[in-house]
């Protein structure tokens, strides 16, 4: 079983590090891919991804801004593995953890799973009182735990597993947020899909909130549930109503003691003398016993209450939820920042390829990255036939023609298979016919995923020689003078300037590749160059 985990990741390169450092840590000896989503975010992690791709199988694509929900479905639209496992960013993964799951699949299969979380020790002491509340059989973690057995558990989206053929049948999250999770649970229900819970397999959740967004949090889920029961009232549970019953409870409290009567705010004052000891004595700490107080009390009143708003706008005056709650959904519109208010008038147009190819120092990788930060999707081609390779299925290919010599466990010895395909030149053209098409299957398929795009940005350092040109709508080519080129590669690569000269001799031309284009990018000043690409960005959008 190939294992794809989903990260989709907004504004929180920081998550990303920790997330990803702990999955270097992994026991599993298997191959795994890594596939991060960056959801429109203003402060990406490409960067940080960059730092593990020599460690870890691992794909970056950066889309716009459409949700959590809407972001797992493009990873796993992404994906190449026959199972899918979801992460949220703020999570830290135990070295054992893809071993449990295993364990627990091969058991007893289930095309649907969720794993419980816990703290760690470094985690603050306002994120250890949140995850008491959340977790324990003493709050709504409990009841939510308890109204569902293991065979019939709906799992929640940081720490959940999926079939391939159970996403393609579902299709996937809907749009609500919060809420996704258990819609998409019950849906799977509803195709004959079963789900459970897979008690060993826990993930570390920060739950990176402060008091005013744990609120804001507690009330969305509470304005979620009575949605879903609208939904699927068979699955309506007497137990979500628990939480505006013990707020509704608390004020009758108040209200008994104006005639002298204490005992219900006694036993709302029992309650939370037993909320802190468990807490203390769980947490090893009076503090976070303090601050689970606050937590709890948080929670039942943040979430009574949004169920109690949500009911009365749902189910009494019977309003849509999409209008009742907008907040609540991403409707996938697309921004209207400057830079790409052009979309909004090609919203009807077939996606166009733009290939943007240049000679080696030419600079075209740094121009991709800028396309890319601008929110206009692009295929680094060299890279995403690096990971294609990497797919079990190619691997398998691969060992067939050149031997096991050339695999490692599970992975290409990729310096052994090189040395092969550069001294017979007829090795190189059957990996390239092996190869060439997988990818081509890979870049289409990506294609597809931005079908919605007015256009998508093909970069390729052999455009031209490989044909990739054939399918691209407009080619833009870069260039730099040749001096400027060979000293960047001179700092880049280590190696000689004739060797440097070598390489771009052995390549096309920048005329070559100028006759061919439609647009040119001279790239020498990183600021001209960022003012071409918006006026060439403005061209396109009105092409």
């Amino acid at each position: 079983m190939f294992f794809s985990l989903i990260i989709p990741v907004f504004n929180r390169p920081e998550e990303i590090d920790e997330l990803l450092k702990s999955l270097v840590e992994l026991q599993y000896k298997k191959s795994f891919e890594i596939v991060i989503v960056e959801d429109g975010s203003t402060i990406n992690c490409e960067e940080i991804v960059k730092k593990f791709q020599e460690k870890l199988n691992i794909s970056y694509y950066f889309k716009t801004n459409s949700g959590p929900g809407d972001s797992r479905n493009y990873g796993m639209k992404m994906a190449q593995g026959d199972y899918f496992i979801i992460f949220d960013s703020d999570c830290i993964i135990p070295n054992n953890y893809l071993d449990e799951v295993e364990i627990e699949l091969e058991t007893e299969f289930v095309d649907c799973f969720g794993g419980p979380d816990t703290a760690l020790k470094s985690f603050s002491n306002i994120q250890k009182a949140i995850n008491f509340s959340m977790t324990s059989f003493l709050t709504t973690g409990g009841i939510r735990g308890g109204s569902e057995s293991i065979s019939k558990f709906q799992p929640r989206s940081f720490n959940m597993g999926i079939s391939q053929k159970a996403f393609q049948e579902s299709n996937g999250f809907g749009n609500i947020h919060p809420g996704e999770d258990p819609d998409l649970s019950i849906r799977l229900w509803n195709l004959g899909f079963k789900t459970r819970l897979f008690p060993k397999a826990f993930v570390y959740h920060k739950r990176r909130i402060d008091w005013e967004k744990f609120s804001v949090q507690v009330s969305k889920f509470g304005k979620a549930r009575p949605i879903l029961n609208y939904w699927y009232p068979e699955y309506s549970k007497i137990t979500f109503w628990f939480p505006t019953l013990f707020v509704t409870g608390f004020y009758f409290s108040i209200i008994c003691l104006f005639v002298l009567f204490d005992i219900p705010l006694k036993i709302y004052f029992a309650y939370f003398i037993i909320i802190f000891l468990f807490s203390t004595y769980q947490n090893k700490s009076i503090s976070i016993g303090f601050l689970s107080l606050i937590a709890v009390w948080k929670q039942f009143f943040g979430y009574g209450l949004g169920f109690l708003e949500s009911f009365v706008k749902i189910q009494i005056l019977k309003k849509k939820p999409e209008v009742a709650f907008p907040e609540l959904f991403f409707m996938n519109q697309i921004e209207s920042i400057e830079i790409n208010e052009f979309k909004e008038l090609s919203q009807h147009i077939k996606t166009k390829i733009i290939g943007l190819t240049g000679g080696i120092g030419s600079g075209k990788t740094t121009v991709a990255n800028y396309i890319k930060s601008l929110g206009i999707p692009v295929y680094i081609s060299d890279l995403e036939a690096k990971k294609v390779m990497e797919f079990p299925k190619i691997i398998t290919k691969i060992e067939a023609i050149f031997g096991n010599e050339v695999v490692l466990g599970t992975s290409l010895n990729r310096e052994k298979l090189a040395s092969i395909v550069f001294k017979e030149p007829e090795k190189l053209k059957q990996l390239n016919a092996l190869v060439h098409p997988e990818v081509k299957m890979h870049f289409d398929r990506w294609v597809s995923i931005n079908k919605k795009e007015p256009f998508v940005v093909k970069e390729a350092a052999i455009l031209f020689e490989s044909g990739s040109y054939k399918d691209c709508d407009l080619i833009l080519t870069v260039v730099a003078p040749i001096e400027t080129r060979i000293e960047r590669v001179l700092k880049r690569d280590n190696t000689s300037r004739e060797k440097v000269l070598n390489r771009i001799n052995n390549q096309l031309s920048d005329n070559q590749r100028i006759e061919r284009s439609d647009f040119v990018i001279q790239n020498e000043n990183l600021e001209d160059m960022k003012m071409q690409v918006l006026e060439i960005i403005k061209t396109l959008s009105i092409k």
